[in-house]
């Protein structure tokens, strides 16, 4: 393999995941957000979404952010980031300068 610089997430790892995970988690607000106007718009219809739609929505935003910060930290590990170099390299990260 040919020798790389290391990539900003090869060197920061825990850096890239708790930005991933942040993205994510931001996220829960804007969807209770909609869900919420989704339930005031439905009102005149008489459709009324149960109680633990709420609840499950940030379950699953949180095992969201929680899969995609994982994914994130397998994908910031320099031997994958190699892996990738050598089968994958439009998956591979930009090199850092040396």
């Amino acid at each position: 393999m040919a020798d790389h610089a290391l990539s900003t997430q090869e060197r920061n790892p825990w850096s890239a995941v708790v930005r991933t995970a942040a993205a994510v988690l931001a996220l829960i607000p804007i969807i209770n957000g909609i869900t919420a106007l989704i339930v005031e718009l439905l009102k005149p219809y008489e459709v009324y979404l149960p109680a633990w739609v709420f609840p499950a929505l940030n379950g699953i935003m949180v095992a969201t952010a929680l899969l995609a910060s994982l994914v994130t930290r397998v994908m910031a590990r320099p031997d994958v980031n190699a892996w990738l170099r050598k089968y994958a390299p439009f998956l591979a990260p930009e090199d850092g300068k040396k």
